[in-house]
């Protein structure tokens, strides 16, 4: 009895911490939040997944099903490319939708996030159409054959009248950060473990960055074969800023081909045209595009190229190759075409 008093006292004392110290969130292993976006307080996180380079499509308003037409009609979005955290929230019990939401528009604020849209129920999208937001949005189509698609499960079939969605951005010296913060509250009792009606959180965070150049440059050579075959040649590596015509520091390699391009075939003379995809009006594209072909020439003539040569024009989004209606049709349409004037002349 004397021996055993003790580890009885050692065991009352382990009882008594426990129950006075916060219990740690069990999060999944290898998981962690995002350094700018603060969870809520006792919040676990059930499944997460990072990646160096990935797109994420933003709302910046409704998004409004048409029931003649069987389909989600155009909203308002932004798709942000660049590295990509996306992190499944389980809350504590008692924290309801509304209260998530609040606290997570209030935490981005303070960090110096303008809020881009955000809003619960009808708000953010029309009711009853299979959860446009989790299906068409953030893209969870699966059922549960994966670890991630178990997870996306009670997003994809929750009440859309109760759910919550915002946007926002953040911008700073070296780039923008944006995010988006889908809440929902659980409807399948016990699905992963997750009680009914328990709220649970998406978090989706994109630092923007460029893309690092995975394909080959197109070598002078090359140019030069595609416009004796096609009077023309679409460029993909002369990359400007974001919604301006300075040019990228990463263009110079294509640049530099163009310009020996030029130096070694003396009775070339180039159309320089810019082409844009159909964000922003016709009319402001036409002037931006414009101003992107007139940079790439003069960088051109700033490399030895004779101004005479060369002929700036920017035709907006007048002549696309691919469709619009899609990111990768977008990406295609931005471009620098190279046309051969082949003896005609520009004034």
């Amino acid at each position: 009895m004397i021996h055993t008093l003790p580890r009885i006292r050692a065991l009352l004392c382990t009882l008594l911490l426990a129950a006075v110290l916060p219990v740690q969130a069990a999060d999944v292993a290898g998981a962690k939040d995002h350094p700018l976006i603060q969870r809520v307080t006792g919040s676990e996180i059930f499944f997460s997944k990072a990646a160096d380079f990935d797109q994420l499509k933003l709302a910046l308003g409704r998004l409004e099903w048409s029931g003649a037409e069987a389909k989600l009609k155009p909203f308002p979005n932004v798709t942000a490319e660049g590295r990509r955290l996306t992190n499944y929230y389980r809350l504590p019990q008692g924290i309801g939708v509304l209260e998530a939401l609040r606290n997570y528009e209030q935490d981005l604020r303070d960090k110096g996030f303008e809020i881009l849209f955000s809003g619960r129920g009808e708000e953010i999208e029309t009711v009853g159409y299979n959860n446009q937001i989790a299906r068409e949005l953030l893209g969870m189509t699966g059922n549960y054959a994966t670890t991630e698609e178990k997870a996306q499960w009670p997003f994809q079939h929750t009440d859309e009248a109760r759910a919550g969605y915002l946007s926002a951005r953040l911008k700073k010296d070296d780039g923008e950060v944006l995010a988006s913060i889908y809440v929902v509250a659980n409807t399948h009792d016990k699905w992963l473990d997750i009680p009914l009606d328990r709220s649970l959180v998406r978090l989706d965070v994109v630092e923007i960055k460029a893309r690092e150049q995975r394909m080959e440059l197109v070598r002078s050579d090359e140019m030069a074969n595609e416009i004796s075959l096609n009077g023309r040649i679409a460029l993909y590596g002369i990359e400007f800023d974001f919604n301006s015509a300075s040019l990228r520091r990463e263009s110079d390699a294509t640049l530099t081909e163009i310009a020996s391009l030029l130096k070694a075939r003396p009775e070339l003379n180039l159309l320089v045209v810019g082409h844009t995809d159909t964000a922003g009006n016709f009319e402001y594209n036409r002037s931006l595009s414009q101003k992107r072909a007139e940079a790439v020439v003069a960088d051109l003539t700033a490399k030895g190229v004779a101004a005479r040569r060369l002929f700036p024009v920017g035709v907006s989004f007048a002549s696309p190759v691919a469709t619009n209606a899609t990111e990768e049709g977008r990406a295609r349409n931005r471009r620098v075409e190279l046309v051969d004037m082949a003896g005609g002349t520009a004034k």
